[in-house]
């Protein structure tokens, strides 16, 4: 039987730490992605869930099971709701003094290990004993001082914010205000706030911490502004749905140091820039150059393209919106098209979404969480690659002819200490678990096969007949066999996975492509293929296979900078 739901039951802290052990080992076991605020709030869906884990026969999984409903009955039970558990029956004296020992050094060890975690994705309002817990990188609140003040009624509001975080309207409308959210509840942080500010694109996030209200400036006008105002010191941290343009890496340089480099490029999560179309439109694919005679005015009727006889009718991004500059980029400026004047601009990525779904013509690009009640299209690099369903793996190996990266951009130079620390904790694994909470893609590896094994060539086929791929793709930096910034931080992430996922092994393929002769191509993609491998063996993973495909299984065509961008890619599976 399960235990009867209990409200707060998911502020308790040794059941939070196990139900995020369980949601871990059950996307390994049962090859599902599970929501950690779904596992924590319903407890319908955790029930759900805890009979799947029992039914895959696996030991530790078994065990972790019965842990989590031991508690629940315990906490169900407990004298203090919300508290560190307590038990409300009281403790016979006559128990042996080894018993409490062995008690106590269980509660010592579930609170030491908890004290090692980044804090957990949950809502501003649900704070749950935090004040006890901090991640090892974050720098711990005076309790004591925050105790003191708020008994006195004392509290003063900070006159300058943390820091200030300007840019992308993809990252700073949900994303970037749920991680500085869950970031002042690891440092402490009490009666944590969002509120609105002079526009619907501008907000603050506040928290009591130490006695005083503390605060972080969020305005989301868009990616160049992020630049601009880093360049004017109007911000400490720039967000971007685009990397930074050459120009805008030379008017910072001076300043704030080169933006490319690994210590101030970071990032945060990807996104897919999706099409979408009313849910009455027959048309279910689209190659890149029908979207670009779409939105440059070519095409204005669905009759042209299969659908019905219908006007199209275009809705767009505005010009300040990283969304719009990489539909720009990778769709546009490559045929040298510019956007129909008929388009409709927005400034609101939701609004955007709304309207198309209102409108039985309509056709936009969105980020991926913005779908919403509309349709979305396959898309194709080339009317004769592959149509390709943005979905959380697709753009997270970036197949997807339309995926992005999400930036966040530090300064080298006067760098903001609040700043550094709030971007190491969107990184670790609880900041990307709200990344992928919030419908955007987190770089948490997960294994998946979007494609049937013809895909690939017959030498791989059988070297990965019992294998799965894992959802990144190792990409280098330009006209080099240097890893990008990106790659370099998924060597750190594949190392923990492997070290979890032992005595599994790692199988590399390299791909490149078709520039150059079949051999040329060939060794190419093998010396990439063995870069990565050398790169795994000196942090102690030795992979079982590093191999090069040359030109094979290509993803778009090598005609384009962006399709050759795309070929060139280092696959990663395990055996």
């Amino acid at each position: 039987m399960s235990p009867k739901p209990h409200k707060n039951i998911h502020y308790n802290v040794a059941l939070v730490d196990k139900l995020w052990n369980l949601k871990r080992l059950c996307e390994v076991h049962l090859k599902m992605h599970i929501p950690l605020n779904m596992v924590l709030k319903d407890e319908d869906y955790r029930h759900e869930l805890l009979e799947k884990a029992l039914s895959a026969n696996d030991a530790e999984l078994t065990a972790l099971v019965w842990e989590v409903r031991q508690l629940e009955d315990s906490i169900t039970s407990a004298t203090h709701k919300g508290e560190q558990f307590k038990v409300a029956k009281k403790v016979k004296k006559g128990i042996r003094l080894s018993g409490l020992a062995m008690i106590s050094c269980a509660l010592l060890l579930i609170l030491s290990g908890y004290l090692l975690r980044s804090f957990l994705p949950l809502n501003a309002g649900e704070v749950f004993v935090i004040q006890a817990i901090s991640d090892t990188h974050i720098k711990p609140a005076n309790a004591l001082a925050h105790t003191a003040a708020a008994n006195n009624g004392v509290l003063t509001r900070a006159t300058t914010p943390l820091f200030r975080v300007h840019g992308s309207n993809t990252v700073g409308e949900k994303l970037a205000p749920r991680l500085v959210e869950s970031y002042l509840m690891a440092r402490g942080g009490a009666n944590i706030k969002t509120e609105q500010g002079n526009s619907p694109v501008e907000k603050a996030v506040s928290a009591e911490i130490n006695g005083r209200i503390e605060f972080v400036q969020i305005h989301a006008h868009g990616s160049s502004t992020a630049f601009t105002d880093l360049s004017d010191a109007k911000a400490e941290l720039g967000m971007s749905s685009r990397r930074i343009k050459e120009q805008e890496r030379e008017l910072l340089m001076s300043k704030q140091g080169d933006m490319t480099e690994p210590g101030a490029e970071h990032i945060i999560g990807l996104d897919g820039l999706a099409i979408i179309v009313n849910n009455t439109n027959s048309v279910g694919s689209l190659s890149i150059p029908q979207l670009v005679k779409i939105f440059s005015g070519e095409t204005t009727n669905w009759s042209e393209l299969g659908g019905a006889d219908r006007p199209i009718t275009l809705y767009a991004r505005d010009e300040n919106s990283g969304t719009w500059d990489s539909f720009k980029s990778m769709v546009l400026d490559p045929a040298k098209a510019s956007m129909s004047l008929a388009a409709k601009r927005f400034e609101s990525s939701t609004e955007l979404s709304d309207a198309i779904a209102k409108d039985e013509g309509a056709i936009g690009f969105i980020g991926l969480p913005y779908v919403r009640r509309a349709k979305l299209l396959a898309i194709s690099a080339t009317k004769t690659a592959k149509a390709i369903v943005p979905t959380h793996f697709t753009v997270s190996t970036e197949d997807y002819p339309l995926a992005r990266r999400l930036y966040f951009y530090l300064p080298q130079k006067n760098t903001n200490a609040e700043a550094e620390e709030f971007v190491r904790f969107s990184a670790t694994e609880r900041g990307q678990s709200i990344v992928e909470d919030i419908g955007l893609v987190s770089q948490n590896i997960k294994t998946g096969q979007p494609y049937s094994n013809s895909f690939y060539p017959e030498e791989m086929r059988q070297l990965t007949n019992r294998s799965q791929r894992l959802s990144i793709n190792f990409r280098f930096k330009d006209g080099s066999d240097e890893l990008d910034t990106k790659a370099i931080t998924d060597l750190e992430r594949l190392v923990k996975y492997m070290e979890t996922n032992a005595p599994k092994r790692v199988q590399l393929f390299g791909f490149t492509d078709d520039e150059g002769s079949n051999s040329d191509d060939r060794e190419l993609s093998l010396r990439r293929a063995k870069v990565v491998e050398q790169a795994l063996i000196a942090r102690g993973i030795y992979p079982l296979v590093a191999r090069g495909m040359g030109d094979e299984a290509p993803l778009a065509s090598s005609k384009s900078e962006e399709g050759r961008r795309m070929n060139r890619r280092v696959e990663v599976w395990i055996l």
